[in-house]
């Protein structure tokens, strides 16, 4: 079982790893390997507030290297040096609420400045380095100019007025803009823009080209539309570092570009996510020392400089912790860029954890070439409110060395849950799971060979019939919702076992569902389906009885999903939602008047002229891999010979994925279904199609579910 890995704290600087690291060089530093997207902006999260105020992320040094980095030849031809070769007289400052105190230096060059000021007022340097280039392009500037330096930050320079004379000056623009941004943070509530709220901001100066309504995630982005007050519009995203239309402005967009080539994400919570300029700040090594070297090469995948790391004990790994209240609800989402240093294959494990609280991970494993590959694991969290988030990089192999880049962690609203069930095969706990009439026996057991699903599985026994044990869920109502519980049982000693499985949902008018099961020897799975119909439902119980004493029943694998298909059942009669492949296809609506549904009031009709056409209704949701869906359709013949087709339940967006069951209907009403394991990521939406392969003859449909 997976234990997060014992911290130990970084003791060996960059300098000294090289002395460590077998088979890892360092070299000089390389062009840029990847180029920001601006159509990754995200207009409420620009910037993550632990990068905006990690003031530690660079120190004079790395800052000065940066900058020599930037321009190799200044030119100078404005009479003005680059910024990499500025110095100025610096006057002491007196501290206060925003910032405190710094001390005037004679002949100070812009890195120390720009250093300090990040120290003293809490401001992350790239963030200030970044804000001098988007404003006045000093940072790769080859010959900037004395107005350049004047209003370096661009502070005290409103759109619609001259720029305020009290404000000139390089230091001066620094330390202001880095004061404002303390202001800004410690009297919130005062300004216009404000996080953890929605917001409308202008796309450019001319009010006529219109506002963006944006939720504002955290406080480091409501200072940048604080400071810059624009959202860049489609045009602006659209071209890059270039030229938008008429009504585009560029600074945020600008700030997110340069931000993102020069040190990565960000919006990303991690700290040295790429390891630019050497820095591996906010990384340890767990359960065991680990050699470990920030190399500067242009094979990096994010930037200029990687993480090389090996490890002569397998299960070590490569950590780092945020310090985040995160809550039930909120997910975790996690990506590393990883490599073997050559041909032979490196593996591991990518853990990510919630720490503080009731302990929870998620995990993917990983088999890496020479080739960078991403590695991404998602942490919904669940079970309890956090107070960390570990990353562990786990190092399997021994033999070769372990690249790694372009890391990244971010937080955002976990997907709604496909199946509502806590712990619904029982893997390593009963929890949630409480008696429901009278006392029962019941019990885990860890044994693979026997599981339905996973390695655990359920054994229950009551001395009493009909006694039973549930779950209860809290649902959001929707008027119409149908709700389905599944569970495989098996009798622990092949005779008949026999009860009931229940679903009841809870509101303004209770309802239930309820069917019989008997099983053996064998898993069996057993249904049953509620509709909530308009009742103001708050919560659901999956409750299992027992009518048989003296034996015991197991369970495994148990589920509680909503259909998520909007018109199943074609009530009203209605035919919405649905569309044919084809005008071969005709396709109709009735209601008892016409016929018998198959459930409910309503029910269609269809046929084709064409063999392989189809009807399709969809749902757009974003499944998780691993999920588990079930397209499930009423079927019989509507003119009195059989009806033959195909049940498609379809994974679409990103690489599709598709599930097919043939099927032949009689004129009973008959139940087909499909299901589908979700695979792959970047799905968008999830359609249950019906091929038609019997030309000239009518198929009646009804209850259709995509659950």
């Amino acid at each position: 079982m997976t234990r997060p890995s014992r911290l130990l704290a970084l003791v060996t600087v960059v300098a000294t790893a090289a002395a460590l690291l077998v088979g890892v060089s360092s070299v000089t530093a390389g062009p840029a390997a990847a180029a920001g997207d601006a159509r990754q902006f995200n207009p409420g999260n620009i910037i993550s507030d632990d990068t905006f105020f990690n003031s530690a992320s660079m120190n004079v040094d790395s800052i000065q290297a940066f900058l020599n980095a930037q321009v190799v030849t200044c030119r100078g031809t404005n009479g003005q040096p680059c910024l990499k070769d500025y110095v100025q007289s610096t006057t002491s400052r007196a501290g206060d609420a925003y910032c405190s105190a710094i001390d005037g230096r004679a002949n100070e060059s812009a890195a120390s400045i720009i250093q300090r000021v990040g120290s003293v007022c809490g401001i992350n340097p790239q963030v200030l380095l970044v804000m001098l280039q988007k404003e006045q392009g000093l940072v790769q500037s080859t010959s900037p100019t004395a107005t350049a330096y004047k209003i370096a930050m661009g502070y005290g320079c409103p759109d619609t007025a001259p720029c305020d004379t009290a404000y000139y000056g390089f230091f001066n623009q620094v330390w202001n803009a880095a004061h404002q941004f303390q202001r800004y943070t410690k009297t919130s509530s005062s300004w216009s823009y404000q996080p953890r709220r929605t917001n409308n901001i202008y796309y450019h100066p001319n009010a006529a080209c219109g506002t963006k309504s944006v939720y504002i995630e955290n406080q480091a982005t409501a200072n940048l539309y604080l400071y810059t007050p624009y959202t860049p519009n489609a045009a602006a995203l659209g071209a890059g570092y270039g030229t938008g239309d008429s009504c585009s402005a560029y600074g945020n967009r600008n700030f997110y570009l340069y931000f993102t080539d020069w040190f990565g994400n960000p919006s990303n919570w991690l700290q040295s996510a790429s390891f630019e300029g050497g820095s591996v700040a906010g990384w340890n090594w767990s359960n065991g020392p680990i050699n470990r070297l920030a190399v500067s090469d242009p094979r990096a995948k994010d930037g200029n400089w990687f993480l090389a790391a090996n490890t002569s004990a397998a299960g070590r790994a490569v950590t780092q912790d945020v310090a985040r209240p995160t809550r039930v609800g909120e997910q975790a989402t996690v990506t590393v860029q990883l490599r073997s240093e050559g041909a032979t294959p490196f593996t591991g494990k990518v853990v990510v954890w919630g720490l503080g609280g009731a302990s929870e991970h998620a995990e993917q494993s990983f088999a890496v070439g020479p080739e960078w590959t991403p590695v991404t694991v998602r942490l919904p969290v669940e079970d309890s409110d956090h107070s960390t988030i570990r990353l562990d990089v786990y190092m399997t192999s021994t033999d070769t060395t372990l690249w790694m880049d372009g890391t990244s962690m971010t937080f955002g609203a976990a997907p709604v849950k496909h199946n509502r069930l806590s712990h619904p095969s029982f893997e390593g706990s009963f929890a949630n799971w409480v008696p429901g009439y009278g006392f029962v026996n019941q019990q885990i057991y860890d044994q693979p060979s026997l599981a339905k699903d996973g390695s655990w599985f359920a054994a229950s026994n009551t001395p009493v019939a009909g006694r039973s044990f549930a779950q209860y869920t809290d649902v959001t109502h929707v008027s119409g919702d149908r709700w389905t519980l599944s569970m495989w049982l098996r009798s622990a000693s092949g005779a008949p076992f026999s009860g009931r499985l229940a679903l009841w949902s809870f509101g303004s008018s209770d309802r239930v569902a309820v069917v019989p099961y008997t099983v053996s020897g064998q898993w069996t799975q057993v249904s049953v389906t509620v509709d909530v119909g308009d009742t103001n439902v708050r919560s659901l119980k999956s409750e299992l009885y027992m009518d048989t004493t003296g034996d015991t029943v197991w369970l495994d694998d148990a589920s509680l999903t909503r259909n998520v298909l909007p018109n199943g059942s074609f009530e009203g009669p209605s035919a919405s939602g649905w569309t044919r492949s084809a005008d071969a296809v005709n396709f109709a609506v009735y209601g008892r008047a016409q016929g018998t549904p198959g459930h409910g009031d309503a029910f269609a009709a269809t046929n084709t002229s064409v063999a392989g056409t189809s009807l399709w209704s969809a749902a757009s949701l974003t499944p998780t891999v691993g999920d588990d869906y079930t397209a499930q359709v009423l079927v019989r013949s509507g003119s009195g010979q059989p009806f033959s087709g195909r049940l498609a339940l379809w994974a679409l967006g990103g690489t599709s994925e598709v599930a097919v069951v043939p099927f032949t209907s009689t004129s009973e009403w008959t139940s087909v279904s499909v299901p589908l394991t979700v695979a792959r990521d970047g799905h968008t939406s999830l359609r249950l199609e019906i091929y038609e392969d019997t030309p000239g003859a009518t198929l009646h449909l009804d209850g259709a579910q995509l659950r």
